[in-house]
């Protein structure tokens, strides 16, 4: 139950159901979907975690705003990080990408249900094991205080076109850390995290883009 009501919010965050700023409480969530005030609560907290929603003191939750200048600028800084995480997580992955595979197994079968937002979710899980497998407690604060998931489902709402390819960019990602190539590695890892497809309305251009 959980997991339905994190996902129901999360899909109505991004297909603006719930706008930028609005207040969420776990009482209106509870009813709107017929449940228990329980599972609301446990859901607004993972949101929370992944960066959907700010948690205010004694008024609940509010939907994170976030623009095209925030995409813009968080892309970057994301491709910065991961392609450290690449270096230093590929000596501790070599040979041991079981769990990369299971996240690569969960966004195939998202991919071929069409669920956007389990893709997203099994794709965060991917790089999440990557950046902590480097072993760096600051590289992943740093990591996480992006909300990698509201950037990842966000910038894939904007412009699904290319999203499908991202599954077979995990794939060379997992392969080059499964035989130890840390410079390969590294460099698959900036370069996706500079693709995602996140554009401004009406642009054509990437807002992340990689020599």
């Amino acid at each position: 139950m959980r997991v339905r009501v994190r996902d129901h919010i999360a899909a109505r965050i991004v297909d603006g159901t719930y706008a930028p700023g609005q207040r969420l409480t776990e009482l209106e969530i509870a009813r709107s979907l017929g449940t228990s005030q329980t599972p609301a609560r446990e859901a607004l907290r993972d949101l929370a975690g992944m960066g959907f929603v700010e948690s205010e003191p004694n008024k609940g939750c509010r939907v994170r705003e976030l623009d095209s200048e925030d995409l813009r600028q968080a892309h970057p800084v994301r491709a910065a990080l991961e392609e450290i995480a690449g270096h230093s997580a590929a000596r501790h992955l070599k040979g041991k990408t079981t769990d990369l595979a299971s996240a690569l197994d969960g966004m195939r079968a998202a991919q071929e249900n069409g669920d956007l937002i389990a893709l997203c979710f099994h794709s965060t899980r991917f790089h999440r094991h990557i950046v902590e497998s480097a072993g760096n407690d600051a590289l992943t604060r740093a990591w996480n205080a992006l909300g990698i998931e509201m950037l990842t489902l966000v910038g894939a709402a904007h412009d699904q076109v290319g999203f499908p390819n991202s599954v077979e960019e995990h794939a060379a990602i997992m392969a080059a850390l499964d035989a130890g190539q840390a410079a390969a590695a590294a460099r698959l890892l900036k370069n996706h995290a500079c693709s995602y497809v996140t554009r401004d309305p009406g642009s054509t251009g990437a807002l992340c883009t990689t020599p």
